[in-house]
């Protein structure tokens, strides 16, 4: 088991403010994983396993990987924040190290309903017909299909998109894609979704940043966050609260990992996500 300097100090400082049990295991959790991290990642506190040999640098990786690989909750991630603020500044109160390592490490923000472009979807054929980049327009049907837009930008997608089943309104908008894409798709002699429109290019295949220019051109116009996560995250939101799921909103779903699941339904519970 991973060692956190000075524990024994610490948990007789945490008595005095008479937590309950359930707050001190949280605690525990938090130094443990913390520190586990920390030993992997820092080489100096690996060799040392001194305190004075962790500093803001430490904190902050931490919290990234908190927060973009183990995908945790916003109020989760503030949670092991301030416990470890608790304790560094309880390290600092007794001399034990110069500095708060935790002092300038901002709270992540928990997120409203508000800040998710909901009517994208609840109004999906008026945004397919809509004056947005064309780019824009598919992405969004992808992921209204249950499709992710590391899915969507991957070569060789467009085979399993053409299987898909699509209504009125999403083949009306399918066929102007189809009149804006020929020109690119002849040039490339391609047959992914989306091309580069430079046709100095090195590579056919539209590039991440040409992605996202036009989604953040889009974002801007509409007052809609159409970034690809926010976009994806909106529509499972959307499923996990709807009682009876749509074939998309069931592949979306099926392909969910166990964690992932778990960060969405704690994302619509922190969030008040309703419909």
């Amino acid at each position: 088991m991973v060692k956190i300097p000075y524990l024994t100090g610490f948990e007789a400082y945490l008595k005095t403010r008479k937590i309950s049990d359930k707050a001190h295991t949280e605690y525990m959790n938090s130094l443990t994983d913390f520190f586990n991290y920390t030993i992997q990642h820092n080489p100096d506190y690996k060799i040392t396993e001194d305190i004075k040999d962790v500093h803001e640098m430490d904190v902050r990786l931490f919290k990234n990987f908190m927060l973009e690989e183990l995908q945790l909750s916003a109020s989760t991630i503030n949670k092991v924040i301030s416990n470890l603020n608790v304790y560094f500044k309880y390290l600092f109160s007794v001399k034990k190290t110069p500095e708060i390592p935790t002092l300038n490490i901002n709270s992540v923000t928990v997120p409203k309903q508000s800040d998710f472009p909901v009517e994208v979807f609840l109004k999906l054929p008026y945004y397919l017909q809509a004056d947005l980049s064309v780019y824009t327009r598919l992405l969004i049907l992808i992921v209204a299909k249950g499709f992710n837009y590391k899915e969507a930008m991957q070569a060789g997608f467009y085979q399993k998109f053409n299987q898909l089943d699509f209504d009125e309104d999403e083949t009306k908008f399918l066929n102007l894609y189809r009149n804006y894409i020929e020109p690119y798709k002849t040039y490339w002699d391609n047959d992914n979704l989306f091309l580069s429109r430079n046709r100095g290019a090195n590579s056919p295949l539209l590039t991440v940043p040409a992605i996202h220019r036009d989604l953040k051109r889009d974002s801007e116009a509409t007052k809609l966050d159409l970034s690809p996560k926010k976009l994806y995250t909106t529509f499972i939101l959307l499923a996990l609260s709807t009682k009876e799921l749509s074939a998309d909103q069931q592949r979306a779903l099926d392909a969910l990992d166990t964690p992932s699941l778990m960060y969405y339904r704690r994302l619509k519970r922190e969030t008040n996500f309703d419909i």
